[in-house]
């Protein structure tokens, strides 16, 4: 399957980078790093991980201290990752709160 990081995604990808960036200089690679490899096992097991409780358009795959929304088109044989969040934040109210999360894709 196709993957494609709609621009919300692209834009968490961005700030994930320049937030982790202020700690150590290897800390946004493993990010990075990690990101690319979870998202690659997609392409072959877009189902692997659960729909999301609140919002059952929505898969979430966890990826070291955040979670990957993605939702899958199967007849398009395309994922989209919609947005990256960090693990701890209150991720319904931000997705609830987010039009680019219902809009985007």
């Amino acid at each position: 399957m196709r993957i494609e990081y709609i621009n919300s995604a692209r834009i968490d990808v961005t700030e994930i980078r320049n937030n982790l960036s202020q700690y150590y200089p290897s800390t946004p690679l493993k990010f990075l790093k990690a990101l690319k490899k979870s998202v690659e096992t997609l392409s072959d097991n877009p189902l692997l991980y659960p729909v999301y409780e609140w919002n059952s358009a929505y898969r979430k795959m966890p990826v070291l201290d955040y979670l990957v929304f993605y939702k899958v088109f199967e007849a398009e044989q395309t994922i989209e990752i919609h947005r990256i969040l960090y693990g701890r934040r209150n991720i319904k109210k931000i997705l609830e709160g987010s039009a680019s999360v219902s809009d985007d894709g």
